[in-house]
């Protein structure tokens, strides 16, 4: 461990009075021999013949650099970064000291980190492919996205057959800033340099399933998993693909990969204590909420199913949700995630088992059937269901339709998902309707243009969208919802209201590759967006329907 050593930087006891220092030179003849030996594949005797050497030579900062390289290909994150924080203290002007600081940084998801070594490693090396490149993937990481494309044009710029930088440049602009065409280039010219290249492949199948070609993807990620079993960015993208064909039962194992990828937590849980399916009866369970709003409330409708059988059941979800949570499920205690509470505190303590909700349908929805035709298991505050009832009737509409047109972000394929309100023109124009927005968004400046100069008003009631137990309020009681891929769709799905979604070619997981009906949710239905199409003739779809339901008169304005 030379805790001596590191003591010169990261405190305690000094170390004893260094011997007189031999000449860089000498140092590095003797750095010779642990080098050949890690070269050849004999890292034990490289490690001791570097500590041997760094008792010696405690400033020697090319040994720390090399002992933190074997000590990361080994896993040994802490010493490694120790090692290589003493190469930069010692020998601040080696460039890859800095790199290999940062890459570690990188792996251990301090992408702040990363960057500010591999910045270093820059300012030491001048213009060098392999840093850009590493400093383009700790940007995207540090979700600086044009920064990150910044640096992957000059990797290739400096080296033309750089696949890697490449197909990096291609997945940021793929994936996080939506420009398809261009990312979709850049990954087969990487494929192009490199056909195997595991990182490249895995792109190239991101690719496949948003040109509607999820059956390639498919074999593709068979392929990287055939070669990597422990590949688990291939296999939560082959488990989403299973879940939209409805192969759950393998759908769902692939899906449990995500909490390796992004480790969810539940206070004071064991890992241990992760259900595994097994008889709830006499038994208490902790429920804890992960991933997005939608999410949670989708697998929430699992909730009812752990309740008829669990002897004790914590639910820990998003603030939000608590209040409608436990009108919902009174049976459960339910707390906001990290909130103190003595009697949850108490129950959690003698809970058997505790699960991921996104875990739980891994065990009750293995199949089509196992999904019930419920009329909605989530339920509003009566006495404000009937406030904004009486609100909305007193508007000159016979029916009310409450609908989102924006959703997501860029990282969610927000483009995507939202269908500006100014294509919504002809719907809005329908008499006898009047329509409400769910949109939580800022969106005051495109419903003002949409009402200029005609009688299309879309109502916004601010108070309603900034509580969500008064959003779930306002939404049951309306006649109907109308929504682009957002949790809007999940709310009303829940709460049992009629809802039409509209869904993008390549819709998300939960939506299914084909059909109407969304089996999470009996009262949606999907109104998809065919190859080919754009969103004006999903729209007009959407119109025709309204106008045949109302039965009654034309557009107005």
């Amino acid at each position: 461990m030379l805790k001596a050593v590191r003591r010169l930087l990261f405190g305690g006891d000094p170390p004893a009075a260094p011997r007189a220092p031999v000449p860089p030179a000498d140092v590095q003849a003797q750095l010779q021999a642990p080098a050949r030996a890690a070269a050849e594949g004999r890292p034990d005797e490289a490690i001791r013949m570097l500590e041997a050497l760094l008792q010696a030579h405690p400033d020697a900062g090319d040994a720390h650099l090399l002992l933190g390289t074997l000590q990361h290909q080994r896993g040994e994150m802490e010493e490694a970064r120790d090692s290589y924080t003493l190469a930069t203290h010692f020998a601040p002007q080696s460039w890859r000291a800095h790199y290999h600081l940062g890459l570690l940084d990188l792996e251990d998801g301090r992408a702040a980190h990363a960057a500010r070594a591999l910045e270093q490693a820059l300012v030491h090396s001048g213009p060098n492919p392999r840093v850009h490149n590493a400093l383009g993937a700790a940007y995207i990481k540090a979700r600086a996205f044009e920064f990150a494309v910044e640096q992957f044009r000059l990797a290739i710029a400096l080296d033309a057959g750089y696949a890697e930088a490449r197909s990096n440049l291609g997945y940021v602009l793929f994936r996080e800033l939506e420009e398809y065409t261009a990312g979709a280039s850049y990954i087969e010219q990487a494929l192009a340099l490199e056909p195997e290249r595991p990182a490249t492949l895995l792109n190239w199948a991101l690719v496949l399933q948003q040109r509607g070609r999820s059956h390639e993807a498919l074999r593709v990620y068979d392929r990287l998993l055939d070669a990597d079993p422990g590949f688990d960015e291939a296999r939560l993208n082959r488990g989403l693909i299973l879940l939209a064909r409805g192969e759950f039962s393998r759908g769902w194992e692939d899906y449990e990969a995500r909490k390796v990828l992004s480790p969810p937590g539940a206070a004071g849980a064991r890992r241990r204590d992760e259900w595994d399916g097994s008889d709830l009866a006499d038994s208490g369970i902790v429920l804890y909420g992960e991933q997005g709003l939608g999410d949670e409330i989708m697998f929430a409708s699992c909730v009812p199913d752990i309740l008829r059988t669990a002897g004790r059941c914590v639910i820990e979800c998003n603030p939000k949700l608590t209040a409608l949570f436990r009108r919902s499920f009174p049976q459960a205690i339910v707390r906001a995630t990290g909130e103190t509470d003595a009697s949850a505190q108490a129950v959690q303590h003698r809970a058997e088992w505790r699960s991921a909700i996104g875990s739980v349908p891994r065990f009750l929805r293995k199949t089509a059937s196992d999904f019930p035709a419920h009329p909605g298991y989530l339920r509003a505050d009566p006495a404000r269901v009937s406030y904004w009832t009486e609100r909305l009737a007193a508007l000159p509409g016979r029916r009310k339709v409450g609908i989102s047109w924006r959703g997501g972000a860029p990282s969610t394929r927000g483009s995507l998902r939202s269908v500006p309100l100014e294509q919504w023109r002809g719907v809005l124009r329908l008499a006898g309707i009047d329509f409400v927005s769910l949109q939580y968004t800022d969106c005051s400046a495109e419903m003002a243009e949409v009402a200029a100069g005609s009688e299309t008003r879309v109502h916004h009631w601010r108070e309603a969208l900034d509580d969500y137990d008064e959003t779930a309020a306002l939404v049951s009681a309306l006649d109907l919802v109308i929504s682009v891929q957002t949790a809007a769709v999940h709310l009303s799905g829940a709460l049992g209201v009629a809802t039409w979604a509209l869904i993008p070619e390549t819709p998300e997981w939960r939506y299914g590759e084909d059909g109407e009906a969304m089996r999470w949710y009996p009262s949606v239905t999907l109104v998809r967006k065919q190859r080919g199409e754009d969103w004006t003739h999903v729209l007009a779809r959407v119109e025709q329907r309204l106008a045949s339901a109302r039965g009654d008169g034309g557009p107005r304005g």
